[in-house]
């Protein structure tokens, strides 16, 4: 089914195309920066320098040094600065950091090629499911083929279907080889139920890119659950060759080769599914009936205790969030979930979802707080306390939101 989508699936130009090899990551961040600095300084409009520049949001490690440097020279690096500060802030997980940027990135004119601020704002908020203020983004620039993928995208999660095939066939009605609107509608297709309906566009797709490439991972999925798992196996060999910590690939590949007969490899491949972060809890079912059929009921029942124990903890989790998602404004909402994701050890989920409800409501310093404490938990208490010195600048007028935030960073410290 459509992932819808993460990390959101846009025309690779979203970003900015990349030129040239990536920058060396020595000297160290700081240097590498003033040096692109210098380039700018003598000839803002140098091609040369802006590909190094959209290089380094792209491709360079985002490490806490790279991203302060960066953020610091933006306003120095051409239109293209900031664009660029923001690209490496989403990267390295920093969205309020990353708005900004995208926000001051749209004040100036980018040069011609440049990707506009607005759809890197709107894919980074696509990312966050803050799905609403994507939209408005992305509606900033309605004929931007770009934009319509990423209004598909937000549309389809919100199950705004008809508007989002709409736009996917817009796309097709302006260049039918346009692979990445084939890929959108494939992928719509499927979150419908009709995935079948894309198996030939796929096969297209696939056989013109890379092996074990989306369109050969979707198509491979589609066949493994429809009654086609001998055409599917290939595929699916292809995509878990090129990207060994696909889960889902690897349990698509499960139920392929136990359709086909072949229980040995069927559980080998349920198995290494389940190795992997994210791995699908029906998974555990899957291997459970197999352990059951081969005579091993303690096996059998361990794993179907862990499976109704995650389902119990994914249904909870899927409540919290819905709850939150209706009313972002009540804090005790947000919190609750955001904590009980840290309490099943979702840390990712805790990130996310701290960073979203955070971005809707920026004035509430409780929601800094919520957030250094999610980094603190995973284990980064250096961004923990950049979170909330970053807040306590956000709030110096602020007596009562300063007293908390410094009571949190005292916390941090005690902590450490």
């Amino acid at each position: 089914m459509l992932p819808l989508i993460a990390p959101l699936v846009l025309a690779p130009g979203l970003a900015g195309q990349v030129v040239g090899p990536p920058p060396p990551a020595e000297p160290g961040p700081a240097a590498l920066v003033e040096t692109l600095r210098r380039a700018f300084a003598a000839d803002p409009d140098s091609p040369e320098a802006r590909a190094r520049l959209r290089a380094l949001a792209q491709r360079a490690e985002p490490t806490p040094d790279l991203m302060d440097a960066l953020a610091d020279a933006a306003a120095d690096l051409g239109p293209t600065g900031w664009t660029a500060a923001g690209v490496l802030a989403r990267r390295g997980l920093r969205p309020l950091d990353a708005l900004e940027a995208f926000d001051r990135a749209g004040l100036s004119p980018q040069p011609p090629g440049a990707s506009i601020p607005d759809l890197e704002a709107g894919l980074l908020l696509a990312e966050l499911r803050c799905h609403e203020r994507a939209l408005a983004r992305f509606e900033r620039h309605p004929g931007h083929p770009d934009a319509m993928r990423g209004r598909a995208v937000v549309l389809a999660r919100l199950g705004r279907m008809e508007e989002a095939f709409a736009l996917a066939d817009a796309l097709l009605r302006r260049d039918e080889a346009d692979s990445a609107a084939l890929m959108l509608r494939a992928e719509l297709l499927d979150s419908v139920g009709r995935g079948e309906e894309a198996v030939e566009s796929l096969r297209r797709l696939a056989a013109g890119t890379e092996a074990g490439g989306a369109a050969g991972s979707l198509l491979g999925q589609i066949l493994a659950r429809g009654a086609r798992p001998a055409e599917a196996v290939p595929y699916l060999e292809a995509v878990v060759e090129r990207t060994p910590g696909n889960a889902e690939a690897w349990f698509a590949l499960a139920r392929a080769r136990r359709a086909l007969g072949d229980s040995v490899a069927a559980e080998r491949s349920l198995r290494r599914a389940l190795a992997e972060d994210g791995a699908p809890n029906a998974a555990r079912l899957e291997l459970a009936g197999l352990a059951a059929r081969s005579g091993d009921s303690e096996e059998a029942a361990r794993l179907f205790a862990e499976f109704e124990r995650r389902k119990a903890e994914e249904d909870r989790l899927s409540q919290l969030e819905s709850r939150a998602a209706l009313r972002p404004d009540d804090f005790r909402a947000v919190s609750a979930f955001v904590v009980h994701a840290l309490r099943v050890r979702d840390g990712g989920l805790a990130l996310r979802g701290a960073q979203r409800f955070l971005i809707e409501f920026p004035d509430d310093p409780d929601r800094h707080v919520l957030l250094a404490r999610v980094w603190r938990e995973i284990g980064n208490p250096p961004e923990a306390e950049r979170v909330l010195r970053r807040a306590l600048r956000r709030f110096a007028a602020d007596p009562a939101a300063e007293r908390r935030l410094r009571a949190a960073l005292t916390a941090l410290a005690r902590a450490r």
